[in-house]
């Protein structure tokens, strides 16, 4: 789906919609024989010790009306920032989403905020997650299938900014489990994935958990400017933390203070005080 609206905010007690009463589902039909006279020919043939295609025909003939439901997951919305999208993860693993292929459209009625009014056809994807680490949670008892809202072309995107693209050299999903796939926490309004602009096995020799957390403290692994670094810090400072540990975090934090950007240094000192309850030194 396409023209969702931007995120509206990062902070704590953002709002979250609950997800939308359940849609209509589409169908689709398995074989069908129109023609009642070869329904007999068949009927003869199954009861015939004659024909040994007979009883292959048999065997996977279906009669006329039989109808398979194809499962829609519940769609759900949120206007949430890369922390609650953290937070609400049961699993976030570093990784890529492969053979992507269109799963089926659902028509419906209405979706919850933040979507618009006017979107009712959504288009489904399905591609095999192949994961390079695990930062939290397990993938060990997972399916690897990953079910996801997109566009016709089942390009993997957020619908909200930052969206790294295809600069994005690493991507950390934000994961649940849901029907049998892996899915995001989020359908629309927020982020399915954080980008990183460098790869994975170019960070720092650390476990999963503490390299992710490095990486996310590291400015040119994030943005191209330390100004804009400055800003984006708010956005991935408390997930870095989780990852780290206070200790550790706080002493990276300081590092960043040091690194001469007047708006870093604000920014980085400011976070240290309100969220660490650390001074700057």
């Amino acid at each position: 789906m396409a023209d969702l609206p931007p995120a509206v905010g990062r902070k704590s007690g953002e709002e979250k919609t609950t997800p939308a009463a359940a849609p209509a589902t589409e169908y689709i039909d398995f074989l069908r024989w129109p023609n009642p006279s070869v329904q007999r020919i068949i009927s003869s043939m199954c009861g015939s010790r004659h024909f040994s295609i007979a009883a292959v025909v048999c065997l996977f003939w279906v009669p006329i009306g039989v109808e398979a439901q194809q499962w829609f997951p519940q769609p759900r919305g949120s206007n949430v920032g890369l922390p609650s999208d953290w937070a609400d993860a049961t699993i976030v693993a570093v990784g890529k989403v492969v053979h992507v292929r269109s799963y089926g459209t659902q028509a419906v009625s209405h979706l919850p905020f933040p979507a618009p009014s006017w979107v009712h056809e959504l288009y489904w994807c399905v591609g095999d997650f192949s994961a390079q680490a695990v930062v939290k949670g397990s993938l060990d008892a997972a399916p690897l299938r990953y079910l996801y809202l997109s566009s016709p072309d089942c390009a993997v995107t957020n619908d909200t900014s930052p969206d790294w693209g295809d600069e994005a050299k690493t991507r950390v999903f934000f994961l649940r489990v849901e029907g049998g796939f892996l899915r995001p926490v989020f359908d629309y309004g927020t982020h399915k994935y954080l980008g990183l602009l460098t790869r994975w096995d170019q960070g720092p020799n650390l476990p999963a958990r503490q390299r992710l957390g490095a990486l996310l403290l590291t400015p040119h692994a994030n943005n191209g400017t330390l100004k804009d670094y400055a800003e984006y810090l708010w956005y991935v400072g408390d997930i870095a933390c989780d990852l780290l540990g206070k200790a550790d975090c706080t002493r990276r934090i300081r590092k960043l203070a040091k690194l001469g950007n007047p708006l870093l240094r604000r920014n980085a000192c400011g976070f240290l005080q309100g969220q660490l309850d650390e001074g700057c030194q």
